[in-house]
């Protein structure tokens, strides 16, 4: 049996490793896993119980940007969401600090009562991110669900 317990780590492929260090590190403030080292170009960063991988690639171009209106993407990964407790805490926090991908926070219900409030953002490669509140109703709390 198959017996999938998280996903352990993403990688992310970059013309220019620096620039995505100070980001994630610096102005999002995400410890690294490993000691970072410039030379090596590549980088660990520990974010939550997932471990991005920075590695910097030469090959072609980079996908155009996304937006936070999903039937205007092509197929293929989308983005990531960072939970967070505040919204407005995290809007604040990183305002003036990161190119937004929306002019407003949003808001999304689900029929059954859970509900997101949420920002996306684009790291200086041009890959969507969000900062996320979730309400999560009739969820076990440490349930998959729940965790997703």
């Amino acid at each position: 049996m198959l017996n999938l317990l998280r996903i352990d780590n993403m990688d992310i492929l970059c013309k220019d490793v620096q620039p995505m260090v100070d980001f994630y590190h610096g102005t999002l403030g995400l410890p690294f896993l490993l000691p970072y080292q410039p030379e090596e170009e590549w980088a660990a960063i520990e974010a939550g119980n997932v471990t991005i991988y920075i590695f910097k690639s030469e090959v072609g171009e980079h996908e155009p940007r996304r937006t936070p209106i999903n039937p205007e993407n092509a197929p293929g990964f989308d983005s990531f969401a960072f939970e967070i407790a505040d919204l407005d805490e995290a809007v604040a926090a990183l305002d003036g600090k990161v190119e937004w991908a929306s002019d407003e926070v949003i808001t999304w219900r689900h029929p059954g009562g859970t509900w997101y409030r949420y920002r996306p953002f684009y790291d200086p490669e041009g890959n969507m991110i969000y900062v996320t509140e979730p309400h999560k109703v009739g969820v076990p709390v440490g349930s998959a669900a729940a965790s997703a």
